[in-house]
């Protein structure tokens, strides 16, 4: 089961909204991808792997709101070996930063974020996505399918 996102009281909803469809998926053990259609659609995994400040992170995230396209956001929970996700990071800096925590934790919960958009807009989207310093890989079906919901 997925929750919509969904804070912000009608005086302070934006004028017009957004064409981002966010979706949190909170049901423990399920698998978010698993009997989806997504035949005409791409999916790409997102990642913010600079050191922005939370506060920089949120204003990014923001413009991230404007994106033109209609598109969807899942934000799904897991859990995984500290080591491994220290391997998937391509920044630097950003990976010593896991390194360090690898050394006192063996397994650390995270959101994955998935933008999911048709064929005919994933250009436009991809391009957006860099602009605001995000970096993405596309998933294949079979990648998608290994998607858990575990915290």
């Amino acid at each position: 089961m997925n929750s919509h996102i969904e804070n912000r009281t009608p005086e302070e909803q934006p004028l017009h909204a957004s064409k981002l469809d966010i979706h949190v998926f909170d049901q423990k053990g399920s698998f978010p991808f698993k009997d989806k259609d997504l035949s005409s659609k791409r999916v790409y995994e997102v990642h913010d792997e600079t050191l922005r400040t939370p506060l920089e992170k949120a204003d990014v995230f923001e413009q991230l709101l404007n994106i033109p396209n209609q598109c969807e956001l899942w934000i799904v929970p897991v859990t995984a070996e500290t080591t491994a996700l220290t391997k998937s990071i391509q920044d630097e800096k950003s990976s010593a930063l896991f390194d360090m925590l690898a050394s006192v934790k063996d397994k650390m919960q995270f959101d994955r974020t998935f933008l999911i958009a048709e064929d005919g807009v994933c250009e436009g989207v991809c391009e957006q996505l860099k602009a605001l310093g995000y970096t993405f890989t596309e998933k294949t079906t079979e990648e998608l399918q290994e998607v858990k919901v575990e915290f």
